[in-house]
């Protein structure tokens, strides 16, 4: 009596092993198939990223700068920007370097609120921080080494002193706004105070 009860527990213990393997089987192809899809999105992902990039850079080339009538095309080799290229280039640095010390001037020289200011540097301070990087890119402003051109190494260190500029105007702008804007606001409101009081006392 004993010997068939064995054989059907050794029958019983292969069944479980015989599924305990294939659900084993099971988790493996779903985590193969779950790996793969992964992988699959995110190669299919880096593919559009890259893609939009290329389409970006390209379109960015074939622009033109209409503010600075400059091309905004990368020359191959330093040697490509002629002298009638570089008058271009200057011009345009001289006029962002007017821009920049005119809107200094006018932001810091009137009295606005806190908001105001921010709105108006906004403003201002996108699109030239775009035109800025677009000139670099047409007149090659950007290099490591400027051997053998002397004018268009001068030209980058121009353009190099008024990125420094910007970036301190920028610093300039949120100290303003954490020391005075404050101050500001109370003054305008008290003028505003001052002139309503007078007006009501006035026959």
């Amino acid at each position: 009596m004993s010997q068939p009860a064995t054989a059907e527990e050794q029958r019983r213990r292969e069944e479980r092993k015989a599924r305990r393997a294939a659900r084993r089987e099971k988790r493996r192809a779903f985590l193969r198939t779950f790996r793969w899809t992964v992988y699959t999105v995110f190669l299919v992902f880096m593919g559009f990223v890259a893609v939009c990039a290329i389409t970006g850079i390209v379109t960015n080339i074939e622009q033109r700068h209409p503010e600075l009538d400059i091309p905004v095309e990368r020359p191959e080799t330093l040697a490509e920007l002629d002298t009638l290229a570089l008058r271009d280039c200057l011009a345009a640095l001289e006029t962002l370097r007017a821009e920049q010390q005119d809107h200094v001037q006018k932001a810091f020289s009137a009295w606005k609120d806190r908001d105001s200011f921010l709105q108006e540097y906004a403003a201002w301070a996108r699109p030239w921080r775009r035109r800025f990087e677009e000139l670099g890119v047409s007149c090659r402003l950007t290099e490591y080494s400027y051997s053998g051109h002397p004018t268009v190494g001068t030209l980058a260190e121009i353009y190099r002193r008024l990125d420094l500029l910007h970036r301190q105007h920028e610093r300039l702008v949120k100290r303003y706004v954490i020391e005075n804007a404050r101050t500001v606001t109370e003054l305008n409101e008290l003028v505003d105070r001052a002139r309503a009081l007078i007006d009501e006392t006035s026959p």
